[in-house]
């Protein structure tokens, strides 16, 4: 099964680190085979909702659902890179759908892997240059905002008479 990485997570509490990736795919027939799978479980069509459900954007529809996976899967994809897996779908105790890699042999079950597309470089057109910061005050010092001095009046407790204040 293919599948675009979205975001890349981890949940840690006490005991525990979850390493997962928030995946997503368009085959509304592979979304079928997913269903009718979680159906034979015993899963109801609210628990497989709140699981994965069609999302309609711009007219595109997408199916997304979190992907448990290894700490070696985890540090060798990245964002936006797309990932080829046998995975898993089963129902825990608590009534959960859970998603993950099948695991053969201590090795989990990856058919391919393709990078992120690559990231802008420039535009079609010509760009206008990067504009400098302007230095403040007369670029002697690297303080952004000079802080003015003010003094005030100090309390002599000696003289009961003077009580520091002007007035």
């Amino acid at each position: 099964m293919k599948v675009k990485i979205i975001k890349k997570s981890i949940k840690e509490g006490d005991n525990y680190c979850i390493k997962s990736l928030f995946v997503t795919f368009t085959e509304p027939e592979l979304y079928a085979k997913i269903v009718n799978n979680l159906k034979l479980q015993g899963c109801d069509i609210d628990q497989i909702e709140k699981f994965c459900k069609p999302n309609d954007y711009n007219g595109n529809i997408s199916y997304a659902f979190g992907l448990n996976c290894s700490n070696f899967t985890f540090e060798r994809v990245e964002k936006f890179g797309v990932l080829d897996a046998n995975i898993i779908f089963s129902k825990n105790d608590k009534g959960y759908i859970n998603a993950k890699i099948q695991i053969i042999d201590k090795k989990e079950q990856i058919n391919g892997y393709e990078d992120p597309e690559d990231t802008a470089n420039g535009w079609s057109t010509p760009a206008p240059e990067i504009k400098q910061p302007q230095p403040y005050g007369d670029g002697s010092e690297g303080e952004p905002n000079p802080i003015d001095t003010v003094v005030f009046p100090v309390f002599d407790p000696s003289n009961p008479n003077d009580t520091g204040l002007p007035f």
